[in-house]
């Protein structure tokens, strides 16, 4: 019987009495993890650390043998312990272009975001300014970093309608920006070959060595007149001012007193630019 009895107890120690099971360790601490481990008669085999998003720093997120795992007793487990989210410091990325901060931003573990851009008198144009949040402070490594860009050096887009287009060329040069001529050109109220408009407006602010786009008149455009020969100085004036021209009154010594039309300075029929003065001639 004692010889069964032995036996057995030999038999049971070898498949589970030298055995027991690791214990539940998850979202324990480091050191209440340790006492559960040597309450179970085991002993810690390694820690390891590593980041996490979702286990709380200092908690247990991991163990080698899992919960409930068999394992000799006295044997040795190992515990992966949190550090919780991985943080990183915002570089100081001032004055430096912005396709440079993007990739620095990535080589730290963070994400370019929003770009805005703003003009600035002491940052090149197409660099950065300023961060949000600024330089030097951590955030969760992934997180996305707003970045301000320089416009550059603001101007004040000067008025060069009514002015030649070497005239108009030259004053915005001189204001620091570019200029691009439209390939068409307009009839307008401006004499032929002067600047009709211009775009931006003028007074608007936009970045040195930007470009100003300039349309060149073609003069005012050509306007049939109205023949007002026979008709009352009244009647005459109506019918070209309807038109679009101005009208000078030639009255002389003859037509002081008179109030008919007997002559115009362009023949009704052919073709004078708008807002051009016809003279009629009074007798």
């Amino acid at each position: 019987m004692l010889l069964v009895l032995g036996i057995g107890t030999g038999v049971w120690y070898i498949n589970s009495g030298q055995f027991t099971k690791v214990p539940p360790l998850l979202a324990k601490t480091e050191a209440q993890a340790k006492q559960r481990l040597d309450d179970a008669g085991l002993e810690v085999k390694d820690i390891k650390r590593t980041y996490s998003d979702t286990d709380k720093r200092g908690t247990v997120m991991n163990t080698d043998p899992a919960a409930g795992d068999r394992i000799r007793q006295n044997g040795g487990v190992t515990l992966t312990i949190s550090l919780g989210p991985e943080t990183v410091k915002v570089p100081d990325m001032k004055n430096i272009p912005l396709a440079k901060a993007k990739k620095e931003l990535q080589n730290s573990g963070l994400e370019p975001g929003m770009v805005t851009k703003r003009f600035d008198e002491d940052i090149d144009k197409g660099s950065v300014i300023s961060t949000d949040p600024r330089a030097g402070f951590t955030r969760k490594a992934g997180s996305a970093v707003a970045l301000v860009v320089s416009k550059g050096r603001p101007v004040e887009v000067p008025d060069v309608t009514g002015e030649s287009e070497d005239d108009a060329t030259a004053d915005l040069e001189d204001a620091g920006l570019k200029v691009e001529i439209a390939p068409s050109r307009v009839n307008s109220d401006e004499d032929k070959g002067d600047v009709a408009a211009q775009s931006p407006a003028a007074d608007e602010m936009i970045a040195e060595g930007d470009t100003v786009k300039l349309t060149i008149s073609k003069g005012p455009p050509m306007v049939e007149v109205p023949d007002v020969t026979g008709m009352s100085v009244d009647e005459a004036k109506d019918e070209l001012e309807g038109a679009g021209f101005e009208v000078d009154e030639d009255r002389g010594l003859l037509g002081i007193f008179g109030d008919t039309v007997k002559k115009q300075s362009v023949d009704g029929g052919d073709k004078a630019p708008k807002n051009s003065t016809i003279t009629i001639t009074i007798r």
